[in-house]
């Protein structure tokens, strides 16, 4: 893809919310539990850690995060924060009682963003404007938090994608937030795959996660997340507890962002599989992610009110045209990410389709989707 000057990039936002979409999707620990990887060396000790980061989730702590992002998408209206955390330095301060029970403050020059985790749901603190904000349930479709990028976040979620076939290597101890981590070394096996490897810390004594590093195919830092400051216990209950303030009005939504808009109104119900790869995830029958491991890409299907749109703003903003049979598609590539853009000759069909794959796979999926258009299914 070229995108040429800072302008056009910022015509694509619902290319970038599918980008942000795929890092907002859980992969599933308890499948990578029985496909672990095979070791070059250490096997038993690499299998005990992996065990340990992917079931690290009740582990409490208390600490301070950093995530460094150079996936380079524009600040656009609906895609909220994801801009910045996926290509900027976002700083957090963490309180992390039980995983229904946590808070993530974000730091800025002008103070602090709270989100609380609880029973119920995510509750969004904005202390300057002194704005409340419920999200009742965990929508199947979301864009990405600051707390999804926490160092122990992002790595049980790569390390939830890795397959059999992947390498994991040992690392040498080291001290991470003070404390003695051992190392990790993920190389995905399959060459479809964009990601180079990634390195991830694990607290020796407790198995938390402390650092990732994922490289891309160039060996060129796609994101770095790190805690420091860290203490293992749990906090007091009154820290992670949202705050009520009087005269503060409590806005309670289900749907807090486009990408669970986009998803809730998916019109297609896809098939279940596509260039080669199983569906492994449906979200509400609309949506899906397909593949194994390290290799997983996203179908969002486009309403037809927007589907025009997207394809235009793809356009305009320098995407490459692919070869397809019917139809056209548009291929737009911010780093890590893969970003194809496809719409049907009957103008109804459209679709982003976003993954951590090279080109050629998204390629194929989108002249499979052009050539056989799925049918409508009933919402």
């Amino acid at each position: 893809m070229s995108v040429a000057t800072a302008s056009a990039r910022r015509r694509w936002a619902a290319v970038a919310v599918a980008c942000a979409l795929l890092l907002g999707l859980p992969l599933g620990a308890s499948r990578a539990l029985d496909l672990l990887p095979r070791s070059d060396n250490n096997s038993s000790t690499a299998r005990e850690m992996l065990e340990r980061a992917l079931r690290s989730r009740a582990v409490p702590y208390t600490g301070l995060g950093e995530s460094r992002g150079t996936l380079g998408l524009p600040s656009l209206p609906g895609l909220g924060a994801v801009a910045g955390l996926l290509g900027g330095t976002t700083r957090t301060r963490v309180w992390w009682a039980a995983p229904d029970r946590w808070r993530v403050d974000v730091l800025t020059v002008t103070g602090e963003q709270g989100t609380y985790g609880t029973a119920s749901g995510v509750v969004a603190w904005d202390y300057e404007r002194r704005r409340l904000r419920t999200v009742v349930g965990e929508p199947p479709a979301r864009l990405p938090r600051a707390d999804d990028l926490l160092a122990p976040q992002a790595a049980r979620r790569l390390l939830s994608g890795v397959g059999r076939a992947d390498t994991v290597q040992r690392l040498p101890d080291r001290r991470v937030a003070g404390r003695t981590a051992t190392g990790l070394r993920v190389v995905p096996s399959a060459r479809s795959s964009t990601i180079g490897a990634a390195e991830v810390w694990v607290d020796a004594e407790s198995g938390l996660p402390l650092r990732l590093r994922v490289v891309d195919r160039a060996g060129t830092d796609a994101l770095v997340t790190q805690l420091s400051d860290v203490r293992i216990g749990r906090p007091a209950a009154a820290v992670t507890t949202p705050p009520y303030p009087a005269g503060v009005a409590d806005e309670v939504v289900t749907a807090p962002d486009l990408a669970a808009a986009v998803d809730q109104r998916a019109p297609w119900r896809l098939p279940d599989t596509l260039a080669g790869l199983p569906v492994t995830r449906s979200l509400l029958e609309g949506s899906a992610t397909y593949g194994r491991g390290l290799v997983r890409f996203t179908v969002l299907p486009l309403p037809d009110r927007i589907a025009d749109d997207v394809v235009s703003n793809a356009r305009s903003a320098g995407a490459a045209a692919l070869d397809v049979d019917r139809g056209e598609a548009w291929q737009v590539s911010p780093s890590l990410l893969d970003v194809v853009v496809a719409q049907g000759d009957d103008l109804l069909h459209a679709y982003l389709i976003a993954g951590l794959v090279t080109p050629d796979v998204l390629t194929q999926a989108a002249r499979e989707l052009l050539a056989e258009p799925p049918p409508r299914r009933d919402l």
